[in-house]
This record gives structure tokens, C-alpha cells and sequence, in this order.
């Protein structure tokens, strides 16, 4: 076999495991169903710049457009507000939140939920651009832009316990 020829044909079969490894992940023509979940309150200078700045750069991107997007109203002080305080479409999340959480205070804290689990739990503000292509690689199973936290660490809210 000539070996151009033998070049293109592993070429190809490493363009098919890898449609093959993305198609697994997410079915063909259906994007994941994503839910955004920012925490924040007034009492947090980084969450009141952030929705001043970042979150209006965000809403202007197609991926928000694509995805569900909640806004928790949350005080430095406190974990994941109790349930009668979530918004209705974050209540039925509410365990999973508090598991990813560890218990631990600050703000901000978002997470993104994919198909109804938790996919990223992240303390701290980023930038719209970084949640973009976050949100896009959650939405259509590409690789994600970074290491993925599952669960904080209970004794150290800057570090993951539990990652991806």
C-alpha cells in the first residue's frame, strides 16, 4: 500500500473514533440540556461587577440563548439558600447543589447542571467569555475548556474534592 494512502486511512480512523467518542456522549443532533446557576448577592463586590460587566456580555451569546439561566440571590455568609428561597426551576436541584457545595460559604459560586446533574461547580467570577466556552463544550459534549469540579473540598472552598 502506498504510504500516503496508509497516512489518509489512519487519519480517518482516528476522525471516526473521535466522532465515535462525541456521538457517545451526546446523541446525534441533540444538544445536552444545560442549566446555568449563578449565586451571588449585593453583599459580594465580585457578584455585583460581574452581573454589571459579564452578565450582559453573556446574554448577548447564543449558547444563553440555548440554555436555562438562573439567578440565586445569595449572601457571602451562606451555602446554597435553603429551598423556599431557590428560584422554582433550581428546587429540584437543591440536594445536588448542597453535595457539590461541601457546605461551604462565599460568593460567588456557580454551577453548570447538564442533563439534571451536576457537570461544573466553580467558586468565583469568570469571565463571559470563559463561561461561553464552558457552557457551549457542556451543551454539545465537545472537550471542556478546564478541569471540571464535582464537589468542593469542605475545608477549602479554592480547591475540588471531587473533579473531572
Amino acid at each position: 500500500m502506498p504510504p500516503g494512502l496508509a497516512v489518509g486511512r489512519r487519519a480517518m480512523l482516528v476522525s471516526l473514533a473521535f466522532t465515535s467518542m462525541v456521538a457517545a456522549a451526546q446523541p446525534a443532533g441533540k444538544a445536552a440540556d444545560v442549566h446555568f446557576i449563578w449565586m451571588g448577592g449585593n453583599d459580594c463586590p465580585p457578584c455585583v461587577v460581574w452581573r454589571a460587566q459579564e452578565l450582559p456580555k453573556l446574554e448577548k451569546t447564543q449558547v444563553f440563548r440555548d440554555i436555562q439561566f438562573s439567578y440565586v440571590v445569595k449572601a457571602i455568609r451562606s451555602a446554597v439558600p435553603p429551598r423556599v428561597f431557590l428560584p422554582d426551576a433550581v428546587k429540584p436541584l437543591k440536594e445536588r447543589l448542597d453535595v457539590a457545595n461541601a457546605g461551604r460559604s462565599g460568593s460567588p459560586q456557580a454551577a453548570i447542571v447538564v442533563n439534571g446533574e451536576v457537570f461544573d461547580y466553580f467558586f468565583g467570577a469568570r469571565s463571559a467569555e470563559d463561561i461561553e466556552q464552558m457552557l457551549i463544550a457542556a451543551r454539545l459534549g465537545t472537550p471542556y475548556p478546564r478541569a471540571r469540579c464535582l464537589q468542593l473540598d469542605a475545608t477549602n472552598a479554592r480547591r475540588c474534592a471531587v473533579s473531572r
